[in-house]
């Protein structure tokens, strides 16, 4: 991949990681009451997406039962949608290429 599309890779994947991360800590007594927590959550999940669909599903709910806290299954989500997201667009590369 070039240099460009690398930079638009990670600031996506860092802008959803800081604003699913931000939302947390919103203002209220639970982020989701607030709007601006509301707003910051579905932004990082638009931006962490499709790989933070695939952490929700898949890691989160089978680590869930091992019995992690929950800032070791958030860090596990932000690891398996950023490595989920990676490969899609390393794919998405390799397929415009070889039109």
């Amino acid at each position: 991949m070039s240099r460009k599309t690398w930079m638009i890779f990670l600031v996506l994947q860092v802008a959803g990681i800081m604003f699913s991360w931000v939302s947390n800590y919103t203002l209220g007594p639970s982020p989701l009451l607030s709007g601006i927590g509301v707003g910051l959550r579905v932004s990082g999940f638009l931006l962490l997406f499709p790989g933070s669909l695939v952490a929700a599903v898949g890691f989160q709910e089978l680590l869930y039962h091992i019995g992690l806290s929950i800032n070791v299954l958030y860090l596990v989500g932000f690891l398996a949608a950023v490595a989920t997201n990676l490969v899609i667009w390393i794919l998405w590369v390799k397929l415009s290429r070889f039109e």
